[in-house]
Formats: C-alpha cells, sequence, structure tokens
C-alpha cells in the first residue's frame, strides 16, 4: 500500500496542470479506498445472506438459454461450483474426459492452490459434442487437435478467453429474462445491489448439494476449493427458504392433527 501511496503523489506532484480541486478528488478517492480495504467489507453486497438459486429458480434460469453454448457454459460452472475467474482459464488440456474431470492449476485459483473438480458424466459428454462440433475433437476416436484452446472462449478465438465481465453480463441477461433478478438496495456508493450475480451459481452448487443432497462437507469443500472447512459449514444455516418451507411443513402437519381432532369430536357428540 505505501507503494501505491507514493505513486499516487508522484502522479499529482508531476502533473501542474491538475487544479487543486481535481488533485483533492484524487487524494480522497485514494483513502476512501484505502479504508474500504482495511475495513474488510469486500462481502458487502451479500451482508449475511447466501444468495442463491433454488433448485426450482435454477431450472427456471437454464429454461431461459436460448443459446446451446451459453446454457452449456452456465451448467459447467455449476456443477463444477468454482469461481468465475477460475471458470475463464479452464483449457481444454485440463479437462480428463474418462474421468469427467476438470483440473485446476493453482496459478489459476484464487487460492493458489491445485484442485481437481468433477463433472456428471452427461455433462462431460456434452462438452465432447460441442468440441467436436467445433472440430477441436475427432469424431471416431475423440483426440484433442488443440490442447492449448479455452474450454469456452468467444466465436473462434480459440486462443483467447471469455472475460470476467463478459460473463458476468450473459448471465445477467438469462437471470432478467427468467425473471429472477431483484434489486434490494444499494451498497456504500450508492449503486443497486442485484439479488443474483454470475457467483450466485457457486453459492447454489454448495447450498443444493451439502443441504439438499447430503452430500459430505469435506467431499464439497474439495470441489469448490475452499480452503477451511469452516467456510463450506457457513452454508448449513438454514435459508430463508428453508426455514419458510419448513414452518409450511409443520403447519401443514398441524392443520392435518387439527382436523382429525375436529372429526373425532363431531363423532363422539354424535
Amino acid at each position: 500500500m505505501p507503494s501505491v501511496l507514493m505513486k499516487t503523489r508522484e502522479f499529482i506532484n508531476l502533473s501542474p496542470g491538475l487544479s487543486l480541486h481535481r488533485k483533492t478528488y484524487i487524494v480522497v478517492q485514494f483513502h476512501f479506498c484505502v479504508q474500504m480495504k482495511r475495513g474488510n467489507r469486500r462481502y458487502e453486497r451479500f451482508g449475511e445472506v447466501i444468495r442463491y438459486l433454488t433448485i426450482e429458480e435454477l431450472k427456471l434460469f437454464f429454461d431461459s438459454i436460448d443459446d446451446y453454448r451459453h446454457k452449456l457454459m452456465f451448467e459447467v460452472m455449476y456443477e463444477l461450483g468454482c469461481r468465475v475467474g477460475e471458470f475463464v482459464k479452464i483449457q481444454v488440456k485440463h479437462v480428463n474426459f474418462s474421468r469427467s474431470a476438470v483440473f485446476f492449476p493453482a496459478q489459476n485459483t484464487k487460492t493458489k492452490y491445485a484442485r481437481t473438480s468433477y463433472l456428471p458424466r452427461g455433462l462431460a459428454n456434452e462438452i465432447k459434442s460441442m468440441l467436436k462440433e467445433k472440430g477441436m475433437m475427432t469424431k471416431r476416436e475423440e483426440r484433442i487437435r488443440n490442447a492449448e484452446a479455452y474450454l469456452f472462449h468467444p466465436g473462434k478465438r480459440w486462443n483467447m478467453p471469455y472475460s470476467e465481465n463478459r460473463v458476468r453480463q450473459v448471465f445477467q441477461h438469462y437471470v432478467e429474462k427468467a425473471g429472477l433478478q431483484q434489486m434490494y438496495g444499494n451498497d456504500s456508493c450508492g449503486r443497486s445491489l442485484r439479488m443474483f450475480t454470475v457467483h450466485s451459481l457457486r453459492h447454489s452448487h454448495v447450498m443444493h448439494y451439502v443441504v439438499d443432497r447430503g452430500v459430505a462437507l469435506p467431499i464439497v469443500q474439495k470441489q469448490v476449493g475452499h480452503r477451511s472447512l469452516k467456510t463450506t459449514s457457513v452454508y448449513l444455516s438454514p435459508s430463508t427458504e428453508k426455514i419458510g418451507m419448513a414452518y409450511r411443513m409443520a403447519r401443514k402437519h398441524a392443520d392435518g392433527e387439527v382436523g382429525a381432532a375436529r372429526l373425532g369430536t363431531n363423532h363422539v357428540a354424535q
């Protein structure tokens, strides 16, 4: 941080054309960024709620996607439970089709730890079909022709990955098309906060596999690349959806008991 401060001061000193107002603005913005970093407000947009898509909402999201490659792209992101920055760096050479697995080198992960994550067999076969269609895999021998190519790339530019922002834009397009997006407030800079971001696919993976499907925490931890089991265990806290479902089930059961009691009372009275 001191080196950034020195560069900021050098820029101001070497820019005599800057007005006092502009110099003051630069300094204020710099100190604001420092305070944001020191205050550890990184997850401000999520608050205390894990913003994930329920299984029903996830189905609506996928059903809204009319581009086959976009749908495949987000299905892969969801099933791997990976971060968008990790996803865009996946190359064909990282996919092991015999094991339906994807290898994330240490330099491509946020934690700087290598890991292997697994895909459903059917989804791995869909990736094969996509590569064959693009001519990147032979149809009969299923031999890879260009292992260095990025698995998902814009147009025919196989050596150029999608940018993270482009993936976010595409996600927002479809989540809004599905009618799922909501604005739930504003951040400290006054910007609108969206209920769902592309990172919600990662949250959804953990919630669905840990809570709904009962996969052991240490297994999901390894799949998504959490360094600490404590991070994964956060998802065990009951979500608002689970609370609502539990109360609906309890009240339905209670209504049944009340109904049965009433029938018994009427029978005695007769």
